[in-house]
């Protein structure tokens, strides 16, 4: 097993960072992981930390079931910001309890209304339910149905971050309201085509190749059958990533995905588009699970400064 520096004052990955998911003996474990996880994080809803509050929330979704979605928001009464949070999970997992500690972290520090969609997950759907699902959660905050907000942003880490960029492209090509500001962390932005040295040189840490191969050709088994669609699905696909607000990504040191981060972020770069690299050293896929770890708190403290930064319209800084 390859060894990798991780940073002291950090745990490790957890085993189910290491789940191989194209293992077909391991179905019933994942989908038994899945509801195991859907109920911590409604155990964790019903009693969240003092100043926050958590709902459930369903909207319409066209030609589609009603998306339940967790809404986290002060308790006290503001002006709102809104936040689509899109969850990771490898479009396999739900929300899970740790994605609603950073919502209400993101929640009390911004005075922001979090909103994280419940999308449909493999295995019983492919692309683009998930996609569709975000896409209607990011109308129905920006129409005001969670309540009232003001500045918009959109979120997203993991398989999360292609579907936040991907909602950001479409609206940008579609009239609809654009984000105030955008936030990847260790995002999934390209599938199987792409070629990054980190494919090779962080497989065995946290989240591996073989499972991020398994994902894609579960989620998106044919991407010239969604051709219209294939921008939004897989953001570095898009022939035009101009046009969109400040965006700041966030990959890990010691993650497969580093380098497709670090060449979308040149990508839009080079469109113009105001763009903050935190690359975190010493970490890796799925390290902020551990909220209450210092070292997590610290990169949590650089999120919401480019947040901040993103609402004052001040776009973001590098290397914050």
């Amino acid at each position: 097993m390859p060894h990798f520096a991780y940073r002291a004052e950090l745990k490790g990955p957890g085993p189910l960072d290491k789940v191989d998911f194209s293992n077909p003996a391991l179905a019933p474990l994942i989908r038994m992981t899945a509801s195991n996880l859907q109920r911590e994080a409604r155990e964790w809803a019903a009693a969240p930390p003092p100043g926050v509050q958590v709902r459930r929330q369903e909207i319409p979704v066209p030609g589609a079931p009603d998306l339940p979605c967790y809404v986290v928001e002060p308790r006290e009464e503001r002006s709102p910001v809104g936040l689509l949070y899109c969850h990771g999970g490898a479009f396999f997992l739900p929300v899970q309890a740790a994605a609603l500690r950073l919502a209400a972290r993101y929640a009390a520090a911004l005075g922001a209304r979090v909103v994280l969609p419940e999308y449909r997950l493999l295995p019983d759907f492919r692309a683009p339910a998930a996609f569709w699902d975000c896409l209607a959660a990011w109308a129905a905050l920006n129409e005001g149905r969670f309540g009232p907000v003001g500045t918009t942003l959109l979120y997203g880490e993991s398989a999360g971050g292609a579907l936040a960029a991907g909602v950001a492209l479409y609206a940008r090509d579609h009239g609809l309201l654009r984000p105030g500001g955008i936030s990847l962390i260790y995002p999934v932005l390209d599938d199987l085509r792409g070629s990054y040295p980190s494919r090779r040189s962080c497989d065995g840490a946290a989240w591996t190749l073989r499972s991020e191969r398994f994902m894609w050709q579960a989620y998106l088994p044919d991407p010239a059958a969604m051709r219209e669609l294939e921008a939004y699905l897989v953001p570095m696909r898009a022939t035009d990533v101009g046009g969109l607000p400040s965006v700041y990504i966030e990959p890990q040191e010691f993650d497969i995905l580093r380098d497709e981060a670090l060449a979308f972020a040149q990508r839009l770069e080079e469109a113009g588009v105001p763009v903050s690299r935190n690359l975190i050293q010493g970490s890796y896929h799925g390290f902020d699970a551990d909220t209450h770890n210092p070292f997590v708190r610290r990169v949590i403290t650089q999120r919401l400064e480019a947040l901040r930064l993103m609402l004052d319209n001040k776009g973001v800084e590098e290397n914050l």
